[in-house]
C-alpha cells in the first residue's frame, strides 16, 4: 500500500498535492509537525499510523498530538502534555464549539487506537478513495477548520477516524490564546463556519429526540432592557412556551441578538417581523412571520425565506402573487394559560377603557370615544398631548397583570392602525381580551365577524360607538355572555398552542422540519 506525504502550509497546497498523487493513502502534515524525537516523519512512523486504516471501516488516522518540550527559559505548564487526542464537538452556552480531546493531560502512549470525530491539521492520514468520495479538503483559510470539515464529511460517508497513540507527534505551532489550548480552531473562522453549518453542528454535538427542533424566535424589540414594554416580546414568549410544550427547544431573542451564534445554530429561525428585516443564514430554515407593518414588506425579503407566515388571510392572498416562497396564514393568538377571567380589582374597574400606546398619534378609538362624550380610562404611554391627564390611569401595565385589568373593565375599546386595517390584520389585543371574557368594541374590520362570530362589536362612526357603549353598559349580563362566547371560540381555535401545532404542520408540509 503506497503512502504519499503532503507537507503543506494550507488547505489549497495540500489539496493540490493530493490531486497530483495516485497513492492509496494520503498523509497531510504541517512543516511544524515532528516525531517526539523532533525528527521528520519517516516510514516506520507512517506504518504505525496507517496500521488501523483498512479503507472500509477505518478510513483515516491521526497521531496523538502533544506540545513540545522547551528549554527552561521558554517552558510552559503544557510542555510534553497532550495538545489533542483528536477533535470533537460540544456545546457551550447553546453554541457548538470544538474541543481538543484530553488537552493538557499526560499522554497515554500505550493506549489502543480510539475512534474520534475529527483531527487537527498537525497530521491526518486518509484513505484515498474515502478522501475523494468525501470531496477532498475544502479551501478554507484556517487549516485546522479545513481538516475538521473533511473529517465531518468522512464520517457522514460512513468512515471511522481513529487516534493512534503509538504514532505520537509534536505540534510546534504556537498557541495564540489560552482558549485555543482546548478550542483548536480560531474564533473568526469558527464563527463563519457556524453561520454556514450551525444547525448541523448542533445536531451532531447534542442530538434532540426525533421530531424535536431547536427554534430561535427573533422579535423587533431593540434590546432585552426595553423588551417587556413591547407587545411583540410577550407574543414571542407565549409562542415559545407553547412550542416548548410541543417538545421543541426555543430561544427568544431581541433584535440586537439576532446574529448571536446560539440563534444561528438553531434548526429554525422564526422572525416575528417588525419594521426591519433580519438576514438569513445557510443551513437554517428561515421563517418570516408577518404580524404587523405590511407596508414595509419587500418581495425580495420573502423570496429569501423558506416559509412566510402571515397573520392576515387577505394579505397572505395578496402576497402569494409577489413571492416564490410558500405563504401560509398564521393568525395572532392568546396565551390561554395567562389570559383568562379573574376577579375584578377596584382600581381597574372602569366603564370604558383602552389599553394601548399612543405612539405619538391620537388613536381613533380614544378620539372617537371622546367625541362621543365618553371619558375612557387610558392605560398606556404617550397620551399626555391628546387627552385630559385625569384619564390616564397608568403608562405601563406588566403583561402578567393585563388579565386582571381586562377582567375589571366594562367595555374595552380597540382600534387598528390604518395599514393593518387595510390589509386585514386583526389586533392581538382582541384575542387576549376575549380570553379574559371582556366585552370589546372595535373599529370595523371585515375579518372580525369571520373570526369572532359577533363576540366583538364593531362601529363605523362616533354615533354608533356611543350607542354600542351605552347598550353594552346597560345590559352587562348580555355583554358578558357575548364575551363568554368569544372566550370559548378563542380558547377552542386561537391559542398559541394552536399556533405552535400549526407551525409544526407547515414545516412538515413544506419538508422544512
Amino acid at each position: 500500500m503506497s503512502i504519499v506525504v503532503a507537507t503543506h502550509t494550507g488547505a489549497a497546497t495540500a489539496a493540490r498535492a493530493a490531486a497530483r498523487s495516485t497513492s492509496d493513502l494520503l498523509c497531510f502534515v504541517l512543516p511544524s509537525t515532528t516525531t517526539v524525537d523532533e525528527r521528520t516523519i519517516d516510514e516506520a512512523w507512517l506504518a504505525r499510523l496507517a496500521a488501523p486504516v483498512d479503507g472500509t471501516t477505518v478510513v483515516a488516522a491521526t497521531p496523538l498530538v502533544v506540545h513540545p518540550l522547551r528549554s527552561p527559559l521558554h517552558a510552559t505548564p503544557h510542555d510534553g502534555r497532550v495538545r489533542a487526542r483528536g477533535v470533537g464537538l460540544t456545546v457551550s452556552r447553546d453554541v457548538p464549539v470544538t474541543r481538543a480531546y484530553d488537552a493538557g493531560a499526560p499522554p497515554a502512549v500505550g493506549a489502543a487506537p480510539a475512534t474520534i470525530p475529527g483531527a487537527t491539521a498537525a497530521c491526518l492520514l486518509v484513505d484515498r478513495r474515502a478522501y475523494d468520495e468525501a470531496g477532498g479538503l475544502p479551501d478554507l483559510v484556517d487549516i485546522d477548520l479545513a481538516v475538521f470539515d473533511l473529517c465531518r464529511r468522512l464520517s457522514r460517508h460512513g468512515g471511522e477516524i481513529v487516534c493512534v497513540s503509538g504514532a505520537t507527534a509534536v505540534d510546534h505551532r504556537p498557541v495564540p490564546t489560552s482558549a485555543e489550548l482546548t478550542c483548536p480552531i480560531g474564533a473568526p473562522a469558527w464563527r463563519a463556519y457556524v453561520e454556514a453549518h450551525g444547525p448541523a453542528l448542533m445536531r451532531e454535538a447534542s442530538p434532540l429526540p426525533s421530531g424535536r427542533l431547536r427554534i430561535a424566535v427573533t422579535v423587533a424589540a431593540p434590546s432585552k432592557k426595553v423588551a417587556p414594554r413591547w407587545g411583540d416580546w410577550h407574543l414571542a414568549e407565549a409562542f415559545a412556551r407553547a412550542l416548548r410544550r410541543e417538545g421543541h427547544s426555543v430561544r427568544v431573542q431581541t433584535l440586537d441578538h439576532a446574529d448571536d451564534l446560539a440563534g444561528r445554530a438553531c434548526d429554525v429561525h422564526c422572525v416575528i417581523r417588525g419594521l426591519r428585516p433580519v438576514r438569513r443564514t445557510s443551513g437554517q430554515v428561515h421563517v418570516l412571520w408577518i404580524i404587523s407593518h405590511p407596508e414595509t414588506i419587500d418581495p425580495a425579503e420573502c423570496d429569501a425565506a423558506d416559509l412566510v407566515l402571515v397573520a392576515s388571510v387577505r394579505f397572505a392572498d395578496a402576497l402569494r402573487a409577489r413571492t416564490r416562497t410558500p405563504v401560509e396564514v398564521l393568525l395572532q393568538a392568546t396565551d390561554a394559560h395567562r389570559f383568562q377571567p379573574s376577579g375584578r380589582e377596584p382600581e381597574h374597574t372602569h366603564d370604558v377603557a383602552i389599553v394601548a400606546k399612543s405612539r405619538d398619534v391620537f388613536r381613533s378609538a380614544v378620539a372617537d370615544a371622546i367625541s362621543a362624550g365618553l371619558r375612557p380610562a387610558v392605560y398606556g404611554s404617550g397620551w399626555e398631548p391628546f387627552v385630559d391627564p385625569a384619564l390616564i390611569v397608568r403608562e405601563y401595565v406588566p403583561n402578567e397583570e393585563l388579565p386582571t385589568v381586562y377582567s375589571s373593565i366594562g367595555v374595552l375599546l380597540n382600534d387598528h392602525w390604518d395599514t393593518m386595517r387595510e390589509s386585514g390584520f386583526v389586533s392581538n389585543r382582541l384575542f387576549d381580551a376575549l380570553a379574559c371574557g371582556t366585552p370589546v368594541i372595535s373599529d370595523d374590520l371585515p375579518e372580525l365577524e369571520d373570526l369572532f362570530a359577533g363576540a366583538v362589536l364593531t362601529y363605523r362612526g362616533v354615533d354608533e360607538l356611543r350607542e354600542l357603549v351605552a347598550s353594552t353598559l346597560a345590559d352587562p349580563a348580555a355583554a358578558r355572555a357575548r364575551a363568554a362566547r368569544g372566550r370559548e371560540l378563542v380558547v377552542d381555535r386561537h391559542t398559541f398552542d394552536h399556533r405552535a401545532r400549526e407551525l409544526g404542520a407547515a414545516l412538515r408540509r413544506h419538508s422544512l422540519g
